[in-house]
């Protein structure tokens, strides 16, 4: 995978990927997702928003079951600061996928092209804060080639955190911790934004608990999307609409991000085989459909992660402090500095630590 000239080439070809297996594969595009959101293998931290689809789907496509990525300065780790005691080497041949990490550039003169340089996101937060404009910036994306750890010898073995939590348990915590009453009667799977809750067929009517709760959960991700939650466009949308259509596809990625994927059941089948359409035309006819959806089902899955105690409210305050929409006129690629010639510094690996 050769590293994208700018963001829109970035997005054009995760768009490209996401369609190519919703083509070939239909509803069975989640089957052998990595439950595990991708991290880095240095820091921990997990990587957010495209990157997070982005590696999925490359590690399902390559078959990778290891959520671990390093950058090749971290697996090289020539100051012996990242593993120490352990000799990393990428194996021959192994070929690199790109992440996208945006970063602040200060804009003290740009009329005349001088002093202008990047600046870690703790400077540019600092700075906001002490007053200064947002048009004072603008903001530029780097590719980072990472190499998943099964590209990697030396590394040591993943080792899976078990959870002793059930899914049974996490649905009923979001049910009551987000305030939406799961009511059993009908022979529907819906969710009311109306009403502000889920209805499920009795219980007895599903195959199995793992169907009755995967439901619920995928049920409880439409749910986040209520005003007094994350506020998305989910009211007054009829069955089969384009906006509807979207709403399944936020839920169905979020679901992915957190590593539960919706039963096929044949309702469920039923009921997104139109959709699967409807989202390859609407993503190969605008790329950036993919890139709402992504960030709308990463502010739901962390939404979910936060009310079902899998993460701290504290954490997730941090999390959506670390997320910045970024206006269009903020934005300069690579072509735009050649023709403005600013001159901009690169930033260097420990600023943004992926």
């Amino acid at each position: 995978m050769s590293k994208p000239k700018n963001s829109k080439e970035f997005r054009e070809e995760l768009a490209k990927q996401f369609v190519g297996v919703l083509e070939e594969e239909g509803l069975e595009w989640k089957q052998g997702w990595v439950s595990t959101r991708p991290v880095n293998a240095i820091s921990g931290k997990q990587y957010k928003g495209i990157n997070t689809l982005r590696l999925g789907l490359t590690a399902r496509e390559l078959g990778y079951d290891d959520p671990r990525w390093a950058t090749m300065v971290q697996i090289m780790d020539k100051e012996k600061k990242y593993h120490p005691s352990q000799e990393w080497k990428l194996q021959k041949g192994s070929k690199a996928t790109y992440v996208e990490y945006w970063y602040p550039i200060k804009l003290q003169d740009v009329a005349n092209t001088k002093h202008s340089k990047a600046i870690t996101w703790a400077q540019f937060k600092k700075e906001i804060k002490e007053g200064a404009s947002v048009l004072n910036y603008t903001f530029r994306a780097n590719f980072t080639p990472v190499f998943n750890a099964s590209q990697i010898n030396g590394i040591p073995p993943f080792e899976v955190q078990k959870s002793d939590v059930e899914l049974s348990n996490i649905v009923n915590m979001l049910s009551q911790n987000m305030n939406v009453p799961i009511i059993y009667e009908g022979d529907r799977a819906y969710y009311s934004p109306k009403l502000d809750e889920i209805h499920l067929p009795p219980v007895k009517m599903f195959h199995s608990d793992y169907e009755v709760n995967a439901t619920a959960f995928h049920e409880l991700a439409h749910s986040t999307g209520h005003p007094k939650r994350l506020n998305r466009n989910i009211q007054n949308n009829p069955f089969g609409s384009e906006a509807y259509a979207y709403e399944e596809l936020v839920a169905e990625i979020s679901s992915c991000f957190l590593g539960f994927n919706t039963p096929q059941t044949q309702e469920h089948i039923d009921n997104h085989k139109a959709y699967i359409q409807s989202w390859i035309q609407a993503i190969s006819k605008k790329p950036e459909t993919l890139i709402n959806a992504i960030k709308d089902a990463d502010k739901a899955a962390d939404y979910m992660e936060a009310y079902a105690h899998i993460i701290s409210l504290e954490e997730y305050e941090q999390r959506q402090n670390n997320t910045l929409t970024i206006p269009e006129k903020n934005i300069l690629e690579d072509i735009e500095l050649t023709k403005q010639n600013i001159p901009v510094s690169r930033v260097v690996e420990d600023d943004f630590d992926i």
